[in-house]
């Protein structure tokens, strides 16, 4: 009776133990992402026309971004089988034309996230854009969990704008920003 309580209690303290070894190997890596892409024209409203009272909206087209996931887990070696969480790190945007141009013309952005197969969701947001700078760092959502989004070779991502007056023409954002992914090569 005395062997089987030892055993029973060496194979739980074994168990417990090759857990905490596995957890001990896992990484963190992060996966960056950049895309760059023109503030829309607004129909009916031509560049330094007045826009009615509370601004507008601005319509975005979904940009698809490489993930070039499968290049960090190589690196890692790791695979997306061996994934333990995935969220995003960082986002920022910036003005990287024209020349002068600043976020006075912004009130608020969000960026939106989605694949041919995972529904879009809210991953990052800055309500209050503070004037006269030419970067901004977004808000991250927490809590999302975005596994099923970094293991695909492209996700689409989104702008959502509310302007209260137009910016120059030919206004370029870029976007930048890192996922955090945990995985375990064992």
């Amino acid at each position: 009776m005395k062997k089987i309580v030892f055993l029973l209690i060496a194979a739980v303290i074994w168990v417990s133990a090759c857990q905490k070894i596995k957890s001990i190997a896992n990484i963190n890596f992060k996966i960056p992402f950049s895309q760059s892409v023109s503030v829309p024209d607004v129909a009916g409203y031509p560049s330094g026309a007045v826009l009615p009272a509370g601004g507008l909206n601005l319509p975005f087209p979904p940009v698809t971004v490489a993930t070039n996931t499968q290049q960090y887990f190589d690196q890692y070696h790791a695979s997306s089988k061996n994934l333990i969480a995935a969220d995003l790190n960082d986002a920022d945007i910036m003005i990287t034309a024209p020349p002068g141009q600043n976020f006075n013309f912004l009130d608020s952005i969000q960026i939106f996230v989605s694949s041919e197969t995972v529904p879009e969701i809210l991953i990052a947001y800055l309500f209050d854009v503070p004037k006269g700078v030419t970067k901004i760092n977004l808000v991250v959502v927490p809590g999302q969990d975005l596994k099923r989004y970094v293991v695909k070779d492209s996700i689409t991502m989104r702008l959502k704008a509310h302007v209260n007056a137009l910016p120059f023409a030919g206004t370029e954002l870029q976007t930048e920003g890192a996922f955090h992914v945990t995985a375990n090569p064992l």
